[in-house]
């Protein structure tokens, strides 16, 4: 059974630091104060004195003989280690030990008690100004749920928060303004990246009082049970086949691949998972494609989940009769065939009949026989532009999404039903033209800022750059959850952000421009937590200067926030197998928020509330090759003011050309490296021995120069994992041990092998 206290450390992140200086003493020793204190409500002041002074320490809790939390810990220039812990809900009550190991030798321990929890009869009831409702209060994952929030003040702006109960997690966290009802109501839904279970929702006014507070649940995803059907399954070269998919996880991000029977990858196809599962993408085969058969597998985050095979076939094979399918006189494709039963009259729609270039639309056929299969054909200035063939449900009827396509022609496609018998319906799809996106572009401080509103669910914008230009480029709105992709001349994508510094508003940079010329900014509206990608809504662009400064390793390097600077920015170069921890100190004075930002203007790493206080902190960074990062500094009020000091510290190596060595993940420390050198062609052996504890995943990669040489994951490790690999080129091999979940720490030890 594991316990909560597993995570006392990363929720002190709430207090402010509660202990003096405590004065070194001759031999090592633990304080804990109270002694005792009640389950899911203590508070203890742990101190640890008479240590070496900036040495490392493995600190450990221990509840009826197993280790429940681990940590290494470094002591301060006194020898001392000291911090608060909270007991949390779930924490069972009885005898804590807290023990200090050095060396694999336990130093020093103290007991603490926890006891049950006293039953708190006179707590008041909060009288909240705001009501909170969520319809349906459960659903399962994809499903709209829609949160409504009344009794409010009219036309006034509340911030909606929604954390998911388990692991802590901000979910969602965006302003939004009472109607003239006084009444808020926005619509949600769950995707891959967010946590079954319980979810609170929590309102608060622009004072930053707590005014409603709800709760609503996500079901976890079904089981998936994939169901693949190629429509048709034999084509001629220059033709198309239909991947119709059903029984996955609503949008799940699906890989198609088409391989040869000689295993030759042909083509692979990306596409999204509808909010049922569903799933069509068309493979267009090409005209040269040569005859045989052809798999199409299918994969979600690369674990395959279903196939079929189709085949290619010549013109004289398709025309050649067979046993089974005698040569029969040629009939028009139009023409009914004759029989005593009565032929049901079928009728086509779409939804939307007009929209944009890039649009979706649904083509329903209803009326139809028992699975009845018909040809859909799409014609455009008198030419066949499109067809597949579909086969109706039990009810007699067909559903297709048809996409338009940016590059497509505008104007009217004609799409006709064509059975073997009956009538034949037919639609009208108009294709217009996109609206044009208005800028309207001004200059505050050193930034220039651009208002537009997205048009049909995305929006382009244009600037010039400079070769060498550090710039950070952001882009925020009220209205939906946006995505922010930079596009270089080639029309390649040279950043993407979606999320960034735990809020929902994407943030690239700072970046290095790589030259001086045009670039462009594409906006779109990504679909987590909210029934589809919007199609419209204000946003806001920002695009500011971002010069890093320089900042010095192992010393202080002071920074100052305030309203007129909200982010401060630091240059950090670092060498392969770096191992980094980054701490900021605003000594209570902010809630800052620290990000690492790769070259390429992506977020490495980010963190808010890990350090001392409301200050953040990144343990164990590890770089995998030589580059120069960023060091963003910012609050998490972006109107703050104070100042602080950022400390960097390089953690020690593990080398294994030295030996065998010991690796110790924990909620706090979730990842750590070793590394070696080797040789071209050398086959290694990498093996991993379970000391004590266990993960719920271990991720483990080598990389040489950057590059991934291997790489495995698990569920849980084994007591002895050997991971076998062979060096593609020489050089220094840096592997990354990296654990998922929160769960009891593990610690493991790392040998290699050169057989």
């Amino acid at each position: 059974m594991r316990f909560p206290v597993v995570r006392l450390i990363l929720l002190c992140c709430a207090l402010l630091t509660l202990v003096l200086p405590f004065r070194a003493q001759d031999s090592p020793a633990v304080s804990i104060t109270p002694e005792a204190g009640p389950a899911e409500q203590a508070i203890f002041e742990i101190k640890i004195s008479g240590l070496k002074p900036e040495s490392p320490y493995l600190v450990e809790i221990l509840f009826r003989g197993d280790v429940v939390f681990s940590s290494d810990e470094m002591s301060n220039a006194d020898g001392q280690i000291d911090y608060p812990i909270i007991s949390t809900e779930g924490d069972a009550p009885g005898i804590y030990t807290l023990q200090v190991v050095s060396d694999g030798e336990v130093i020093a321990s103290a007991d603490f008690e926890l006891t049950e929890a006293a039953a708190d009869d006179t707590e008041a009831e909060v009288d909240f100004l705001g009501d909170v409702t969520v319809t349906p209060e459960t659903a399962p994952f994809g499903k709209v749920q829609t949160i409504r929030i009344d009794e409010l003040e009219a036309g006034t702006k509340y911030t909606l928060e929604i954390t998911a109960s388990e692991t802590l997690q901000v979910a969602y966290r965006r302003i939004h303004t009472s109607d003239d009802d006084g009444t808020i109501e926005i619509e949600v839904f769950a995707e891959a990246d967010d946590s079954p279970g319980r979810h609170a929702i929590a309102v608060y006014d622009e004072g930053g009082e707590l005014i409603a507070e709800g709760e609503f649940s996500i079901e976890a995803p079904a089981e998936r049970a994939v169901l693949v059907e190629l429509q048709p399954d034999i084509i001629q070269a220059g033709q198309a086949v239909d991947i119709v998919v059903s029984g996955l996880s609503a949008f799940d991000g699906v890989t198609a691949q088409i391989t040869s029977a000689d295993g030759v990858l042909i083509n692979t196809i990306l596409a999204r998972a509808s909010i049922d599962g569903d799933l069509t993408v068309t493979f267009n085969a090409a005209d040269d494609l040569a005859a045989g058969d052809y798999a199409v597998d299918l994969f979600v985050e690369a674990d395959k989940l279903g196939g079929a095979v189709f085949a290619v076939v010549t013109v004289e094979d398709a025309a050649e009769p067979t046993a089974e399918a005698p040569m029969q006189e040629p009939q028009e494709e139009t023409a009914p065939v004759e029989s005593g039963d009565a032929v049901s009259e079928a009728a086509a729609s779409i939804e939307p009949a007009a929209a944009p270039l890039g649009s979706s639309h649904l083509v329903t056929v209803s009326g139809l026989g028992a699975n009845e299969t018909i040809t859909l054909d799409v014609m455009f200035a008198g030419e066949s532009v499109y067809r597949t063939q579909k086969t109706a449900d039990a009810e007699g009827a067909v559903r297709i999404e048809l996409l338009t396509d940016a590059e497509d022609e505008t104007g009217d496609y004609i799409i006709t039903v064509l059975r073997e018998a009956g009538n034949q319906p037919s639609v009208v799809l108009t294709a217009t033209a996109k609206a044009a996106v208005e800028f309207v572009a001004t200059t505050i401080g050193a930034a220039e800022v651009i208002e537009s509103r997205l048009v049909d669910g995305g929006a382009e914008f244009d600037f010039d750059g400079e070769a060498g230009r550090y710039l950070q480029i952001s882009v925020a709105s009220a209205d939906f959850d946006p995505a922010l992709a930079l596009i270089n001349r080639e029309d390649l994508i040279i950043a993407f952000s979606d999320d960034s510094r735990g809020r929902k508003d994407p943030i690239i940079g700072p970046l290095a421009l790589p030259y001086s010329g045009r670039y462009k900014l594409e906006i779109s509206a990504q679909p987590l937590m909210m029934a589809q990608g919007a199609i419209d809504g204000d946003f806001v662009i920002s695009i500011a200067e971002a010069n890093p400064a320089p900042i010095a390793f192992d010393a202080a390097t002071p920074f100052a926030l305030s309203a007129d600077a909200p982010t401060q920015y630091f240059s950090l170069p670092v060498e392969t197998g770096d191992s980094l921890t980054v701490t900021l100190d605003s000594g209570g004075s902010l809630d800052t928020v620290l990000q690492v930002v790769a070259p390429d203007g992506e977020e490495f790493a980010f963190d808010d509330d890990s350090g001392s206080g409301f200050d953040a902190e990144l343990s164990n960074l590890v770089f995998d090759h030589a580059a120069t990062y960023a060091l963003v500094v910012s609050s998490f009020d972006s109107g703050a003011s104070g100042q602080g000091a950022v400390h960097i510290r390089r953690n020690p190596v593990h080398a294994l050309e030295d030996g065998e060595t010991v690796i110790t993940l924990n909620d706090k420390a979730i990842r750590d490296l070793v590394i070696f050198d080797a040789e071209e062609d050398e086959n290694l052996i990498l093996n991993l021995d379970k000391l004590r504890g266990d993960v719920e995943d271990l991720y483990v990669t080598a990389t040489v120069e950057g590059m991934e040489v291997m790489a495995y994951s698990t569920m849980g490790v084994p007591d002895e994992l050997p991971l076998a690999f062979v060096m593609p080129m020489s050089g220094r091999v840096v592997v990354t041990l990296e654990k998922f979940g929160f769960d009891d720490a593990i610690s493991l030890q790392v040998s290699l092998e050169r057989p």
